[in-house]
């Protein structure tokens, strides 16, 4: 093996198990262990090929490393992914009378917001929601000749990146504001024509980017927590969390009872960021959240004209001992 690859293998595997070790010690307050995290299981698949070329070379010290950061990972994924399926309805289960929700990041510069507009709402969801609305976003929804199927409304439409939207097609009970430390959440109570009640809160928590947004990150998913226990009813936790799956704030609120739609179905490898003409999505930042007596019947992710996120739709009911 020449000098350069082995060095290249080695890199692989010691930055893989620096990353491995910050997941398994759940310390997530560095930049660098983010960025490291959120791309954890594109690391395992890194290590799968230095599997290979240590195979093919002989090199049995850089075999049984790469194996184990390779075995490491699998049970990271492994175990989160076995404490979600478990919640997938059966397949007989009837979905008809599901509430539709759809969630997008339809970011704050976006350079074609009325194509954007005809993106969510071509959708038909019966809840639409926003993180980074902007007034000119806004006005774009509120021109669409469909945009009176969403009467019930409650926006704020903040500086920069920091608007947050709920279009309802159902009632918006005590629908009021939050703060996640420096950020607004929307809460709200919604009730379906078929009986089903749900806590509906919409998120934008503040990215792990620089020192201060950091130190801001793992409070902010917290408080989403303390949020949501606060509620009685079923809850739906909607929003860009800016944060991974593999991110130990994102798996703190697991540990308090909440489940990701996404892993309940078996997507825990599709992104949602970032998003462009020549960039495929490689981390999920976009999630929805569920509390017990959700029954999560499908989700999936969409593109949405002009944004660096995809959006995702989230078909959700109330199991019957919950319902109104």
């Amino acid at each position: 093996m020449t000098w350069w690859l082995a060095t290249a293998c080695w890199t692989c595997v010691v930055i893989t198990q620096i990353a491995v070790l910050s997941i398994a010690f759940n310390i997530s307050r560095s930049i660098f262990l983010a960025a490291l995290q959120a791309v954890i299981p594109h690391a395992g698949a890194l290590n799968v090929i230095v599997v290979f070329v240590a195979a093919i070379t002989g090199d049995l010290l850089l075999l049984t490393a790469s194996l184990l950061q390779v075995a490491w990972i699998t049970l990271i994924v492994a175990r989160l992914l076995l404490s979600h399926v478990r919640h997938r309805p059966n397949k007989e289960g009837s979905s008809g009378s599901a509430m539709s929700i759809l969630h997008v990041n339809v970011l704050y510069v976006n350079p074609t917001p009325n194509q954007a507009a005809r993106d969510v709402i071509d959708n038909d969801a019966d809840v639409l929601t926003f993180s980074e609305l902007t007034t000119e976003l806004h006005d774009a929804l509120l021109a669409h000749e469909h945009a009176d199927r969403w009467p019930h409304r409650h926006v704020v439409l903040g500086p920069g990146a920091d608007g947050v939207g709920v279009w309802s097609k159902y009632p918006l009970a005590n629908a009021r504001e939050g703060r996640l430390v420096t950020k607004t959440a929307l809460l709200s109570q919604v009730t379906t024509d078929s009986g089903h009640r749900f806590s509906l809160v919409v998120v934008h928590p503040m990215p792990p980017v620089n020192r201060a947004k950091t130190r801001d990150w793992a409070p902010s998913l917290r408080a989403i927590g303390e949020v949501v226990t606060m509620s009685d009813l079923p809850a739906i936790v909607i929003g860009d969390f800016n944060t991974t799956f593999w991110h130990g704030p994102l798996r703190d609120l697991f540990a308090r009872g909440l489940r990701s739609a996404h892993l309940i179905h078996g997507q825990f490898l599709a992104g949602t960021f970032p998003v462009g003409r020549w960039l495929r999505p490689i981390v999920r930042l976009d999630h929805a959240l569920v509390t017990k007596g959700v029954v999560v019947h499908d989700v999936h992710d969409f593109r949405v004209s002009g944004s660096d996120h995809l959006g995702i739709v989230v078909s959700v009911s109330t199991t019957p001992n919950v319902m109104s």
